[in-house]
C-alpha cells in the first residue's frame, strides 16, 4: 500500500488518496464507489472493466441517488449498460492531459466532453457537466477520475434536441425561417433557447422587427448562441459571454443560489440538457439586444 497524491483543482486543497495497487473494481471498493459497482455486475460489466484498460469517471453513490426522474433508466438493463459503458474510456486519461473542450470516445461510443472552468483563483473541470472532485486513482489496469454527477447520454445534437422539446417548437421554427440550423449544428456551442411562452410574451414593436427583417431575426438568434461549451459550473455572478450576435453587447449573468439569470430578466428554467455537440439551457423570456428591443439602429 502507498500513498499518492490526488490532483485537486485548486493547489491549497489537493489531498492524499490510498492507492491500493488492486484492479479498478478493487480501487472502487477501496473508495466507497459501492453503487456503481452494484450496477456494473447487475448488468455484467464487472468482467469487462476487469479484462481491459480504461479511464473511468466514477460518480459517487449521492449521485447515484440524485438522479431523480431519471432514476427509472437503471431498471432497464440495456440502458443501464449504455449509461455505464459512457463513463468509460479506452484510453487511459490522467489529470495532466485534461483540455478545454476536448472530446475522447467512451466505449459506448459517444463522445465525452471536458471543459476547464477557470474564475479568478478557482479552477473547475468538468466533464459533460459534471464536476471531477477527486482525479488520478491509479489501479493495476486504468485509472479512476471521481465526478458528482451521473452522465446521461445526450440522444443527439442541438438541433434534434429541440426538434424533440414541444416547448421549443417556435424557436425551431425561427431557426429554419432565418436559415441558421446549420450554425446551430456547430461544435461547440451553447443554446440559451427560450420557451414557445417566452415568443409569446414578446412585443409588437420587437415581432414587426423581426418578421419584417430576416436579418434581424438571425442577431436576434444569434444572440442566444455562444460559441463554446458553457455548463452551470462555468457560470459566474457577473460574467459576461460573448454571443455570435458581434453587433451586440455582452450577455451579462447573475448567480445566485436561486439560480442563474441572463441579462438581468431571463431566467435559466432548465439547465445544463447535454447534446453532442454542446449544451442548451432552456430560458423563460427571450434575451433582447438593445437595438432590437428598442428598435434603433441597423
Amino acid at each position: 500500500m502507498d500513498l499518492k497524491r490526488t490532483v485537486s483543482t485548486r493547489p491549497e486543497e489537493a489531498t492524499w488518496s490510498v492507492n491500493l495497487g488492486g484492479n479498478l473494481v478493487e480501487v472502487l471498493k477501496a473508495n466507497n464507489k459501492s453503487r456503481l459497482i452494484q450496477y456494473a455486475t447487475a448488468c455484467g460489466l464487472a468482467d469487462t472493466i476487469l479484462g481491459g484498460t480504461f479511464t473511468i469517471f466514477a460518480p459517487t453513490n449521492a449521485a447515484f441517488d440524485a438522479l431523480g426522474t431519471e432514476q427509472k433508466l437503471l431498471s432497464d438493463k440495456t440502458v443501464l449498460s449504455t449509461i455505464l459503458l459512457y463513463h468509460l474510456t479506452n484510453a487511459v486519461i490522467r489529470s495532466t492531459d485534461a483540455q478545454n473542450e476536448l472530446t475522447v470516445e467512451s466505449v459506448a461510443g459517444l463522445k465525452i466532453r471536458f471543459n476547464i472552468y477557470q474564475h479568478r483563483h478557482n479552477k473547475t473541470v468538468t466533464v459533460e457537466g459534471s464536476k471531477i472532485s477527486k482525479f488520478d486513482l491509479n489501479a493495476s489496469n486504468g485509472i479512476i477520475h471521481v465526478i458528482d454527477k451521473v452522465m446521461i447520454p445526450p440522444t443527439g445534437g442541438i438541433v434534434d434536441l429541440v426538434s424533440g422539446n414541444k416547448d421549443l417548437s417556435t424557436l425551431l421554427a425561427l431557426c429554419k425561417r432565418a436559415n441558421i440550423t446549420g450554425i446551430i449544428q456547430s461544435d461547440p456551442l451553447t443554446v440559451f433557447a427560450p420557451t414557445n411562452a417566452a415568443f409569446d410574451r414578446l412585443t409588437s414593436n420587437v415581432l414587426s422587427q423581426i418578421h419584417d427583417d430576416t436579418t434581424k431575426l438571425k442577431e436576434l438568434l444569434e444572440y442566444h448562441l455562444v460559441p463554446h461549451t458553457e455548463y452551470s459550473l462555468g457560470l459566474y455572478n457577473k460574467e459576461y459571454l460573448r454571443t455570435l450576435d458581434k453587433k451586440s453587447a455582452l450577455l451579462r449573468l447573475s448567480v445566485s443560489e436561486k439560480g442563474v439569470s441572463v441579462d438581468s430578466h431571463t431566467h435559466v428554467i432548465k439547465p445544463d440538457i447535454t447534446a453532442t455537440n454542446g449544451v442548451v439551457h432552456v430560458i423563460d423570456r427571450v434575451l433582447l439586444p438593445y437595438r432590437i428591443e428598442y428598435g434603433f439602429g441597423k
